[in-house]
């Protein structure tokens, strides 16, 4: 073969990548909104703010629990869901901050950059391990945002430590283990098929702070599932602070549950995300924000 061969085979080869190349980025970039387009608002806003960012650790029951904090003003904290990590707020993160709040994130333990310690997983000492992050922080009282286990969270800091709470959103929470709309002692993990679950799965193993795919959180995630939480309709009556309740329309939680949930809050009301999941803050997140900002009193940016 003849090098000018070659090197028109080359040629042809490097136009027929350049051209495929960003058709298969933006097919997968398709394929996985919403999220990467909160991804992409968040990193634009993250390159473009002067906003103050703080990061650190507190140690509790021999884990390192990782918080950031971005902005100054009134405290709002975020609490992520189970099997996930602080990234779930990418979507709320930049209008809380442009809006004059104070947002804390928290990897709850064995998540994101939070190591597992010693102590057996429950959401008692995920609150704890809340409590610690305000008080490092020299928080008295905040706002709190909580989601599917970060809601449950939530929940029971506005029941164990009311003083520390301003107002509760509590997003596809559920106060006892009925509330699941499966069994969680029945969940197994499925194991990616087409090429386009690999790639997703890929991404997710190489994303800042995601699980490593660790099987004993997993496991333990899933059990605290079918066991926790066991909240009362006295303990939900005993927490003060106004609470606003938020599922989707086609959650995991059972929407009669949230109802149920939100009559015996002592401030309780309740919102459904027509169309949503138990991603909303994700998937749905223009509905959720509105809502969130109505009720804390906060302006959305134009």
């Amino acid at each position: 073969m003849k090098i000018t061969d070659l090197d028109e085979r080359l040629k042809r080869l490097f136009r027929f990548n350049v051209m495929i190349l960003p058709t298969a980025v933006l097919r997968l970039l398709t394929r996985l909104r919403p999220k990467s387009a909160n991804t992409l608002n968040y990193l634009n806003w993250k390159i473009a703010t002067s906003a103050h960012t703080e990061s650190g650790a507190i140690d509790n029951q021999g884990a390192h629990i990782h918080y950031v904090v971005y902005g100054k003003g009134d405290p709002v904290l975020l609490l992520h869901g189970g099997l996930s990590n602080m990234h779930s707020w990418l979507a709320q993160i930049p209008w809380l901050v442009e809006s004059g709040r104070q947002v804390i994130l928290i990897d709850t333990r064995g998540h994101g950059k939070s190591t597992v310690g010693n102590a057996k997983l429950s959401y008692e000492v995920f609150l704890e391990d809340a409590l610690h992050v305000l008080e490092r922080l020299g928080i008295e009282r905040t706002d709190v945002i909580g989601s599917s286990d970060g809601g449950i969270i939530a929940l029971l800091m506005g029941l164990k430590a009311p003083q520390r709470v301003q107002r509760i959103v509590a997003i596809s929470a559920n106060y006892e283990p009925s509330g699941l709309t499966f069994d969680a002692s029945s969940v197994q993990e499925v194991v990616p098929q087409s090429t386009f679950s690999k790639i997703k799965c890929w991404l997710r193993s190489h994303w800042p702070g995601s699980l490593a795919n660790d099987p004993a959180l997993v496991s333990a995630i899933y059990e605290l599932w079918r066991t926790e939480p066991q909240l009362k309709p006295s303990d939900l009556r005993d927490i003060s602070a106004a609470t606003l309740v938020m599922t989707g329309e086609h959650d995991i939680i059972d929407p009669a549950h949230s109802k149920q949930m939100a009559q015996m809050l002592g401030q309780g009301r309740l919102e459904i995300i027509a169309g949503g999941g138990h991603a909303t803050p994700i998937t749905h997140s223009q509905e959720v924000n509105q809502l969130i900002a109505a009720f804390l009193e906060i302006k959305l940016p134009v």
